[in-house]
């Protein structure tokens, strides 16, 4: 028992650990093994948080589903750990496929990295509101917690776009123990304050603002963003995000001992509610208004993410991912850990919903059945 319980935070802490752009190492763990951390992940870290529960919508949408059985999509799921792919063509759901073993319909399934997204979206409505200025003011005016850290003189829109500078600090290579640049596994396995993180930087140690991924950076926005609009975070994503995309589910996130949201890994939403948020995401794409405004400006001001890859997402910015070419749409792109992904058409409002546990599947076939590439 005492074995598989080490195997079992060991899987955790690569998952945590390992950067989105390299392959999925679990894949040469067990099945029963991979159950477990599935189960953790779902239970067992909830349990170690303060949690905040965001209510579902008080009119919930309903998302006309005229799919029919697909069988290519079943069979890869039948035989993998692929659990739930759905397609949105902009008017109706055209897919929809579920591991029944594995899922139920109204799981809050874990975010994993997209879950960085909605702190980039809800940033955007924090501008639009007024209750941040800009993006392009220094983090330490709306959290006093950075000043003489790493991160002061650093924008909101650097820290957005993952270009913070504080590479000397974070530098998580993943698949190693843990080291004195590690986040993720001590903030989630010892329930290290993430204030301490922010207090043992130093100024002088920041780096070129490049894009560098640290998942520090998207917790320090979401804070910025708690302290500094009316009630909080969960309040604001109630009625900027639950309400406006008519969710059908509660979404839940975590809070440190010292009641600092954590949204770069863990947030919890059904997977009709995500495809609800990227839904959300187009309409407000589309219209006239401030908030189509930022995320136009997210595309116009992104960085370059170093993929190297063909298919790669080569662009990010308030923490989504784009510039991916072998998409010919203009698009905004969720990803996390093990295959988490959901992709937003800018031109038609089809959404394309992935959730899995590891990539034990070839993506690419998944891609040309719901894509027809």
């Amino acid at each position: 028992m005492r074995i598989l319980t080490l195997n079992i935070l060991l899987i955790f802490y690569i998952l945590l650990n390992f950067p989105l752009a390299l392959a999925d190492h679990q894949l040469k763990k067990s099945t029963e093994e991979i159950l477990e951390t599935h189960n953790y992940r779902m239970n067992g870290i909830p349990n170690k948080f303060n949690i905040e529960v965001v209510k579902k919508s008080d009119s919930p949408k309903f998302l006309k589903d005229n799919s029919k059985p697909n069988k290519k999509l079943k069979k890869i799921i039948d035989n993998s750990d692929l659990l739930s792919v759905i397609y949105y063509d902009g008017n109706e759901i055209r897919i929809n496929e579920i591991s029944e073993s594995k899922m139920k319909e109204n799981d809050l399934m874990y975010s994993m990295s997209m879950g960085k997204s909605y702190v980039g979206y809800l940033l955007g409505h924090a501008v639009c509101d007024g209750f941040i200025k800009s993006l392009d003011e220094p983090i330490e005016k709306y959290l006093i917690e950075t000043k003489g850290t790493v991160y002061e003189g650093v924008t909101l829109r650097e820290l957005s776009n993952m270009s913070a500078g504080d590479k000397f600090y974070f530098e998580e290579k993943g698949y190693k123990f843990e080291t004195s640049k590690s986040y993720a596994t001590p903030l989630i396995e010892r329930g290290v304050p993430i204030i301490e993180f922010i207090k043992k930087t130093e100024k002088k140690r920041q780096k070129k603002k490049n894009f560098f991924y640290t998942n520090i950076q998207t917790d320090i926005v979401a804070r910025a963003i708690d302290k500094n609009v009316p009630k909080g975070f969960g309040y604001y994503m109630k009625n900027k995000i639950s309400e406006r995309a008519g969710n059908s589910d509660n979404i839940v996130f975590l809070r440190d001992k010292n009641d600092w949201p954590i949204l770069f890994a863990f947030l919890y939403s059904s997977r009709m509610d995500y495809l609800r948020f990227g839904k959300l995401i187009y309409n407000d794409w589309k219209s006239d208004t401030f908030i189509s405004k930022y995320l136009q400006e997210v595309l116009a001001n992104n960085v370059f993410s170093n993929e190297k890859d063909r298919n790669s997402y080569k662009r990010y910015g308030a923490f989504f991912w784009m510039g991916n070419k072998s998409l010919k749409f203009k698009h905004l792109a969720l990803r996390g850990h093990g295959g988490q992904r959901m992709i937003i058409n800018l031109e038609t409002g089809a959404v394309f919903s992935i959730h899995s546990i590891r990539n034990n599947y070839k993506i690419s076939k998944v891609d040309r059945i719901v894509l027809k590439k």
